[in-house]
């Protein structure tokens, strides 16, 4: 059950926070925790849901400490946004801490009700040029490789700027073969893009170009987490 305030809409019933959590699960969608003790920011992200038993998994949270709070079932909020809507819900606790080959991550309880606003605002990390954070994109169908800025960052997907303009030009969800590297955080990351978009800004002499992340595994979103939860505060500094 849905019940309207104003342009936002509250879900009580099960089935709606279910399909909810699934689209976060889905979509693979950066999710915001913070404890009610405090103003800190942790990310994580689902990892599954249960109707039947009305629970949900999500990842160890980043950065680490926050993984003690959980553990100790301190209550918390999550923020998320699906295609850019934005989701709350609050006065979450932990009811198990979990562990297997993959890491840890932990069951939650449904809420009790769950905030589903209208208004779409999508969650981006700009990335400032000092950080030098660079790409190199390879493809069988391409002789040379491509190297370009990371403008922003998300959990699903990137916004590159290559210099000039790029010939052949780019094909409709065309793929390539990244290597992303973070020197902020001394790490980079193996991965397969595909085109969503792209434009050659003449003012700019720039190629800008939209990206979503294939099939990432599960360590590598994780770094991709860590990103943008680090220049997330970096911006806040």
């Amino acid at each position: 059950m849905a019940l309207n305030d104003g342009p936002d809409r509250y879900y009580y019933g099960a089935g709606d926070i279910f399909g909810v959590l699934r689209a976060l699960q889905t979509e693979r969608s950066l999710v915001n925790v913070q404890f009610d003790d405090g103003a800190q920011l942790y990310n994580t992200m689902v990892l599954d849901a249960n109707l039947q038993e009305r629970y949900f998994l999500i990842d160890e949270v980043t950065p680490r400490d926050g993984h003690r709070k959980i553990d100790q079932r301190a209550k918390f909020s999550i923020r998320a946004s699906i295609h850019g809507i934005k989701v709350h819900a609050k006065d979450l606790v932990s009811a198990r801490t979990l562990n297997n080959a993959d890491g840890i991550y932990y069951q939650i309880p449904f809420p009790a009700k769950m905030l589903y606003m209208q208004r779409r605002e999508a969650f981006r990390a700009y990335v400032p040029g000092s950080m030098k954070t660079t790409a190199r994109f390879s493809s069988e169908e391409r002789e040379e490789s491509l190297f370009g800025r990371i403008l922003n960052m998300s959990a699903t997907g990137i916004r590159i700027g290559f210099p000039g303009e790029v010939f052949p030009e780019f094909g409709a969800l065309e793929k390539f073969n990244a290597l992303i590297d973070i020197h902020a955080q001394d790490t980079s990351l193996d991965c397969q893009l595909e085109i969503i978009y792209f434009q050659y800004s003449k003012e700019r002499n720039q190629t800008l170009c939209g990206c979503r992340f294939i099939d990432l595994p599960r360590g590598s979103q994780q770094i991709v987490n860590r990103f943008v939860t680090f220049v997330q505060r970096e911006e806040l500094v």
